[in-house]
């Protein structure tokens, strides 16, 4: 059964039927289709119709000499009577097009009414087949732990409780002039490396004109565009509408991020207004917890505990696992304090996942209570949890693009980012606040490059058809008030 956002969005797709044509120039397709597979093995599936294809644009719309770019592009075939197609794009920012089609290809087929062809691509300057790719400013995980070693970067920010007792907050704020140094020595190397040629060309607005250049060679007759976005993919969708309002066809922004403050405020101001609703996640899952009793919430030390009870407990797993990391207990079996706080973040964008949640949260205990004893951690625990360990970050989609995309940095610091976070942990998420892996916000004062196209308004152009706009109540990177300002 369809949840009621699935229905809204399955009827966004049906509500028109067929797109209207006008005679438009035809003009012939310059993308050769093959099997996925041929582009990666991991792209095999039995129960999904996919082809695979390159599509090559101008590298700087405004400038042909400056070369090109090879986009990696799904396509997703309708299983009914074909109506048109939907373009998608999953956020990330940077996020593969085609890992996106081939994991929720079923669910999106059947969400876009099965009529339509659904088409997905690696974005310039993301994740994928596409090039220019991510930004890849180190060669290996162990570059980039080298570079980092013995910073923020490497441990996370492993505080005892919240960001709010004054030693700790005065403790992180040590960091500033480290990080900063740091973020600039990225900065350079992300320049001086390959990829660091192409860094002004990945903005939004260039994956915008790609897409509609992709909708001219699929649907040269259909003037109306149909896209679905996600996440940060809702950027790529307010930009679209916004820049080609006459060609707005069935649009759904879905879980939305402001594009306001994406492009037109200071890149830290984005990090709170993200995490309005993290907090309320949180609860829904341990209360679920709490609420399926201990013979379905492993966590339940008695039939009368409620969710924040539950909350209790998982803070005191990470203020022990702090403990043991101070006294300089080896952690490499299990997660830090950091890294599990990361775990219960992960498992509220995948609801789907808190049923098990519970069993990976009692593992850890274990883990901690082995530590604890001065013993080691047990081989079937250190199973389950060495492969949820924090792994060094190599590729830098998400700052390129992030950063690429928003206002002058000339003016911000890195105190300004760490200010952020702290605000952040004390007035909106206690919980959550205190993060600092891959956070490309917090680092866009140094990056290098910003985007030659930049959209930054008007927001409110007259569209040639309406837009349904998504947003969840509970949601803990996205959240509601974004879909509000965005509908408004």
């Amino acid at each position: 059964m369809l949840s009621v956002s699935s229905q809204l969005i399955l009827s966004v797709f049906i509500a028109l039927g067929r797109a209207s044509s006008v005679p438009l120039v035809k003009r012939n397709s310059t993308i050769n289709w093959f099997a996925c597979s041929d582009l990666d093995a991991k792209y095999t599936s039995d129960n999904l119709n996919t082809t695979c294809g390159f599509f090559e644009v101008p590298l700087d719309w405004a400038d042909d000499s400056v070369g090109t770019a090879k986009l990696a592009v799904v396509k997703l075939a309708a299983s009914k009577e074909r109506w048109g197609t939907v373009f998608m794009n999953p956020g990330g920012p940077g996020g593969s097009g085609l890992d996106f089609i081939y994991t929720y290809g079923a669910t999106v087929g059947d969400e876009t009414s099965g009529h339509y062809d659904v088409v997905s691509w690696d974005v310039r300057g993301g994740l994928g087949y596409s090039t220019p790719g991510a930004p890849a400013c180190f060669a290996s995980a162990e570059d980039s732990a080298q570079f980092f070693a013995g910073t923020l970067e490497e441990d996370g920010l492993d505080i005892k409780g919240n960001l709010t007792d004054g030693g700790q907050v005065d403790e992180f704020y040590s960091h500033v002039d480290e990080m900063d140094a740091k973020f600039r020595g990225l900065a350079e190397r992300c320049l001086q490396a390959e990829s660091g040629k192409s860094l002004q060309y990945v903005g939004t607005a260039a994956t915008v004109r790609d897409m509609v250049a992709l909708a001219d060679e699929l649907e040269p007759s259909v003037p109306e565009i149909n896209f679905w976005g996600i996440s940060g993919g809702t950027v790529v969708g307010a930009t679209f509408v916004n820049m080609f309002p006459d060609r707005v066809g069935h649009v759904v922004l879905d879980a939305c991020v402001d594009p306001t403050l994406w492009y037109d405020r200071p890149p830290p101001d984005i990090y709170s207004a993200n995490l309005l609703s993290a907090e309320d996640t949180y609860s829904g899952l341990v209360d679920n917890c709490a609420a399926a009793g201990r013979g379905g919430c492993h966590l339940l030390e008695s039939d009368d505990e409620t969710g924040a009870d539950l909350k209790a407990r998982l803070q005191s797993y990470m203020d022990r696992a702090h403990d043991l990391h101070e006294a300089g207990v080896d952690l490499s079996k299990t997660l830090t304090s950091v890294e599990f706080r990361y775990q219960i973040l992960t498992a509220l964008f995948m609801p789907s996942t808190w049923s098990t949640f519970d069993k990976i949260a009692v593992a850890y205990n274990r883990s901690l209570a082995a530590l604890s004893t001065n013993s080691t951690v047990p081989d079937a625990l250190a199973q389950q949890l060495v492969p949820l360990k924090h792994q060094p970050q190599v590729t830098y989609e998400a700052h390129a693009i992030w950063c690429g995309d928003g206002i002058d940095a000339g003016n911000m610091t890195m105190r300004d980012s760490f200010d952020a976070i702290v605000e952040a942990s004390k007035d909106v998420s206690p919980t959550f606040g205190p993060k600092w892996w891959n956070l490309a916000v917090i680092s866009c004062f140094a990056w290098p490059a910003r985007a030659v196209e930049r959209y930054t308004g008007p927001w409110n152009n007259q569209l040639k058809n309406r837009v349904l706009v998504l947003g969840n109540a509970a949601d803990p990177g996205t959240a509601f008030k974004n879909a509000e300002s965005l509908a408004s």
